[in-house]
């Protein structure tokens, strides 16, 4: 009788994980989690609101939506280096474009090509090829690749508010900083997307991280059948809507530190009158890093903690969302920066709900079968109310204020784990069968 071993860990693997790293410690983080840096003072350079410039990365999550199936179906027939190359190119040159720009609209053509760049980036590559490549340690190996893109928000967002200056709203340093962080991605991702991956393990003779080898078997480039539910069987389960529901619930969530720098810049760096205090004007984009620190520890830390126990890990990112936005209202109102700092950094660890806890949760339901397909359709509602949170947001704090806008943000935090626990609770059950449902409580 044939013996079966497992899959090691080999070099083709971990350069899988080191693309995925860096992709989303460069071109993702870049592009999701610094944009706040120059909202207001490219707002200021066009004079235009806030939400003008903003609604760029409303486009960004438009082009999302649209081409969230084109993409998924690319990567299942074609070369993933090629594609995800072009993805690169796309994104880091509409970030480095905007150095250039002197127009609106110029801003929401970067936004369209940079959706392009990010739908196939940090959505469809790191989920897809991280759940092709790994059996064993997904949920980790999701943690620690979406963690780059808090990690680097932390560290672009410190380099990039002393690029910009204490003098923001006067001199265009933005156009520096738009350079450097096109430059930035650009080498951070396409050496990696041209020479590290492989679409498929067994296109190097290899299988998924843990998966079993029988003895004397040869592997080759043909795909193996994977277990799961077929894509039409599963647009049919009503839990599939309902993790949708979930996924945009936190992906609103996760949209919120993009406006935590125009908070800072206009209500904590400011006085009474509304004149900017320069000491603490510098330091604009302390809040967002350290919210980008918070969501690399949170990203880490759930994508550790969902293996074991799912609904820990909802519930760990969820609190971590209400008690940081608490801490960012009471200690931006009252400047004080303690409390203002650390709760950017806690809530940092709610955003892991949407890159980490979602397309865990997509293969926890519905198998490896039809992922890429099925984690696809899942993105394109969850990035279309994205890019109506992107501006929306914006129109809270600008129409009735930044109390409705933290308000607003509790609630979210709350209905996050309430939706999310409904579809572990019930939703696992039809797949994994009772006695997984209940290792995932």
């Amino acid at each position: 009788m044939a013996t079966a071993t497992t899959q090691k860990m080999t070099a083709r693997h971990i350069l899988i994980v080191l693309t995925c790293v860096f992709c989303t410690f460069g071109c993702a983080a870049i592009t999701f989690s610094c944009p706040g840096l120059c909202y207001r003072p490219v707002a200021n350079y066009l004079g235009v609101q806030v939400s003008d410039v903003s609604f760029y990365m409303s486009i960004v999550y438009f082009a999302e939506v649209i081409f969230s199936p084109i993409i998924g179906a690319l990567l299942e027939k074609f070369d993933a280096r090629i594609i995800c190359t072009i993805a690169a190119l796309f994104t880091s040159v509409g970030i480095g474009a905007m150095s250039t720009y002197t127009e609106l609209w110029q801003w929401y053509v970067s936004g369209f090509f940079m959706g392009i760049g990010e739908i196939t980036l940090l959505w469809l590559m790191v989920a897809g090829l991280l759940n092709r490549w790994f059996k064993a340690k997904l949920g980790l190996m999701l943690g620690i690749s979406y963690a780059m893109t808090g990690l680097g928000g932390a560290v672009f967002n410190f380099i990039g508010q002393f690029i910009l200056g204490p003098n923001l709203l006067v001199e265009e340093t933005w156009r520096d900083l738009y350079l450097f962080y096109g430059i930035a991605a650009a080498v951070l991702s396409v050496p990696f997307t041209l020479f590290a991956i492989r679409s498929y393990p067994q296109d190097c003779g290899l299988k998924a991280y843990g998966a079993e080898i029988e003895e004397g078997e040869v592997i080759d480039s043909a795909h193996i059948e994977l277990p799961g539910i077929p894509a039409k069987v599963a647009y049919t389960k009503w839990y599939f809507w309902v993790l949708i529901i979930a996924g945009c619930l936190f992906n609103i969530g996760g949209i919120y530190p993009q406006h935590f720098t125009t908070f800072y810049q206009t209500v904590v760096a400011v006085d009474a009158q509304g004149v900017t205090i320069p000491d603490l004007m510098i330091m604009s984009g302390t809040l967002e890093a350290c919210c980008m620190i918070g969501m690399a520890v949170g990203k880490v830390t759930i994508g550790a903690i969902e293996s074991r126990n799912v609904t820990v890990a909802l519930a760990f990112g969820s609190v971590c969302g209400f008690v940081g936005l608490l801490g960012i209202w009471f200690g931006g109102m009252n400047k004080e920066l303690l409390p203002l700092f650390f709760g950017g950094f806690i809530f940092g660890m709610l955003y892991p709900l949407v890159t980490t806890v979602l397309p865990y949760l997509t293969r926890l339901l519905f198998g490896e079968k039809d992922y890429d397909k099925i984690y696809s359709v899942i993105l394109m509602p969850v990035n279309l109310v994205g890019a109506f949170a992107a501006s929306g947001l914006a129109l809270i704090y600008q129409g009735p204020g930044w109390d409705w806008y933290f308000i607003v943000g509790l609630i979210v935090a709350v209905a996050c784990f309430v939706i999310g626990f409904i579809v572990v609770k019930w939703g696992t059950k039809d797949y994994r069968g009772d006695k997984a449902a209940g290792s995932a409580h």
